[in-house]
């Protein structure tokens, strides 16, 4: 009885949703449905028979003939909620569940779920992704030859962690041009907080995402700068999609002085809480990197620094994700993630569709690739396989920033490094035999100087707000 009654108010809530949204789109066909609907409820015998009942019972008997709609049917109605409020299948729950484990065989990146693709944020150091020049902005298209556009990002994941030492072939899109890796998965860690110290015993501290253990990793950090004299760090938390709540709070208790955290607010008012931080004396000051994609509980540590006045923020307006999602599993291991809460920055403010406004808005730029710091070709030689020569040497290091070549750079022709200029051949209309002949070199290096890197000038920015040498930073 129990199951019947939730799925009768189940119906009726998407009954309500379905005109909502067909309202809003103006339906052809829901109007033809609504007026039909509406002429038989006013005239039909039973007075207490309504378009909502006609439409209730309608959907009843759709699904009971072709039960499999069922599904479609709930996640239509959950999307029409927000963006954020999801339904997932039994299997799509566990394949949730599993994706929790921070150690799986992968190829080492934080994706997240950006308009119709599921995007890489950033890559992990000694990943198979970074290795294969995999970049963040860079969007998932196809999993072993497998369509993903639109799919979650649990599914993703799912499609590309394996087995270890197997290998996945993954299409990625970067801007309109498709290209293609191969990568090996290998153990990836959840390690999700890098530190280190720059010039000038200025600290630097990266974190990915909020994972159990990022606040445990941060402290580490921590720990480490106090024992050097570390006091003005520079906090990156770019590309960073958020996480568990719990750990931005749990950093910000111990770096940002007494005071509110975080509010969060919910529909039930007896649900309210405040987060609190309850440090006397904070020892650190901070300048915090932030753009369009710091999501969530990062936007929490970093609006928290901010308001408090111990930090600068520094880069664009952050991406504006300032609700709360909680996962409720039904009778049939069937589950459901729905907003349900609000939360509110140190200083009363909405983060929700608004982001954090940085303190110094500063812009990343591009620049030519200084083709100078590298080996040179010859263009007279043609090595293959088994030989020796400065021309592999110059290949190498240009085809590891192309990411068709993930070995060791040396001046040895290995199999590896055949299959390597095989596939730069194929990709630049030149033909694929793997000889690094001359017009393969000539084809290279003009591919070469066209590349663009990153010229990190918010980072630039925080470093030199500490009294950092820029110069420092590019040696």
């Amino acid at each position: 009885m129990r199951k019947n009654r939730l799925l009768s108010l189940f119906l009726a809530g998407l009954v309500l949703s379905a005109q909502a949204v067909f309202a809003e789109t103006e339906s052809e066909e829901y109007e033809k449905f609504e007026r039909i609907s509406s002429y038989a409820a006013n005239l039909y015998i039973d007075e207490n028979v309504t378009t909502e009942t006609i439409m209730e019972e309608a959907l009843r008997i759709v699904m009971k003939d072709k039960p499999e709609l069922m599904n479609e049917l709930i996640k239509a109605g959950f999307q029409s909620l927000d963006e954020y409020t999801e339904f997932y299948t039994k299997e799509e729950y566990e394949l949730f569940e599993k994706n929790l484990n921070h150690i799986v065989y992968g190829i080492g990146v934080i994706i997240q779920q950006l308009d119709d693709y599921v995007t890489v944020m950033s890559c992990t150091e000694g990943g198979g992704a970074a290795a294969a020049g995999v970049q963040s902005g860079d969007k998932i298209a196809k999993v072993d030859g497998v369509d993903v556009k639109g799919q979650s990002v649990d599914k993703v994941q799912d499609l590309v962690v394996g087995e270890l030492g197997t290998e996945v072939t993954i299409t990625f899109l970067r801007g309109e041009q498709e290209f293609e890796r191969t990568i090996t998965r290998q153990e990836v860690k959840g390690t999700t907080v890098a530190g280190e110290i720059l010039e000038g015993n200025i600290g630097y501290i990266a974190i990915v995402n909020f994972a159990s253990e990022t606040a445990n990793e941060f402290v580490k950090v921590l720990e480490e700068f106090d024992a050097s004299g570390v006091t003005d760090i520079i906090l990156d938390l770019r590309d960073n999609p958020g996480g568990y709540l719990g750990a931005a709070v749990d950093i910000a208790s111990v770096t940002v002085p007494e005071g509110v955290i975080v509010d969060t607010v919910y529909r039930d008012e007896r649900n309210n809480s405040t987060a609190y931080s309850y440090l006397k004396e904070p020892k650190y000051k901070f300048a915090v990197l932030i753009n369009e994609n710091t999501a969530s509980a990062a936007e929490v540590l970093a609006s928290a620094i901010g308001d408090s006045g111990i930090g600068i923020l520094v880069g664009d307006r952050s991406y504006g994700k300032g609700v709360i999602q909680q996962m409720f599993e039904i009778w049939d291991g069937c589950a459901f993630k729905v907003t349900t809460g609000r939360y509110f920055t140190r200083n009363g403010y909405d983060i929700n569709g608004n982001g954090i406004e940085p303190n110094e808005y500063v812009d990343n730029t591009t620049k030519r690739i200084d083709i100078t710091k590298y080996s040179t070709f010859d263009y007279q030689t043609k090595p293959s396989v088994g030989e020796t020569s400065p021309n592999v040497l110059a290949a190498k290091e240009r085809l590891k920033i192309l990411g068709y070549y993930t070995g060791s750079v040396n001046d040895n022709f290995d199999e590896a490094f055949r299959e390597a200029v095989t596939a730069f051949q194929a990709t630049n209309g030149l033909f694929p035999y793997g000889v690094l002949d001359v017009s393969t070199q000539a084809t290279m290096e003009n591919v070469f100087y066209k590349l663009e890197e990153l010229v990190d000038n918010q980072l630039f920015y925080a470093y030199e707000y500490f009294g950092g040498n820029r110069a420092d930073l590019m040696e």
